[in-house]
């Protein structure tokens, strides 16, 4: 099963594209465009999609509003396109930081949800995570916003397997 994660921007996205299968990522950007995500849908057709929900997390100033607006209706008419190829569903940052268990922790949320992730690839004394680029791990090349799109899937696929 392929799962593409979103976590939207008012105009660049960070994706990744999840083979949880074979556990390693396929492909990622830090700023995928529109024109980037139809042609990769197209290309992959993956089988379930996850997009962020962008949800207000405490007090908020003016300058952010407008762009979290922005970033909402861009999520909303991703989701809208999508949905007519493949399972789309969306989590709020919340609730990927709790499915990924690190809700609470030192650090900004980011760098826990990008910790996370990479906790939950490695293996004593198995390959790192991440790796160079002459021995790749499984999230090789995943970086920026692209870390947080991975989380979406993670936190997706570890929901189903909460008692």
């Amino acid at each position: 099963m392929r799962a593409l994660g979103i976590d939207p921007g008012p105009t660049t996205h960070g994706a990744v594209l999840y083979d949880a299968v074979e556990r390693r990522v396929v492909w990622s950007s830090k700023a995928a465009t529109r024109t980037d995500l139809y042609e990769l849908v197209d290309a992959y057709a993956p089988d379930l999609v996850v997009i962020e929900r962008p949800a207000a997390m405490g007090a908020i100033g003016s300058g952010v509003v407008g762009h979290m607006l922005d970033t909402a209706w861009t999520a909303g008419a991703l989701s809208d396109w999508l949905a007519d190829h493949a399972t789309v569903h969306t989590m709020t940052r919340r609730e990927v930081l709790r499915h990924l268990g690190v809700l609470s922790g030192k650090g900004a949320a980011d760098s826990r949800v990008r910790a996370a992730c990479i906790a939950d690839h490695e293996v004593p004394g198995g390959m790192p995570a991440v790796g160079r680029k002459g021995s790749p791990g499984p999230l090789y090349g995943v970086s920026s916003h692209a870390w947080q799109a991975l989380g979406l899937v993670l936190a997706f696929l570890n929901k189903g397997k909460e008692p």
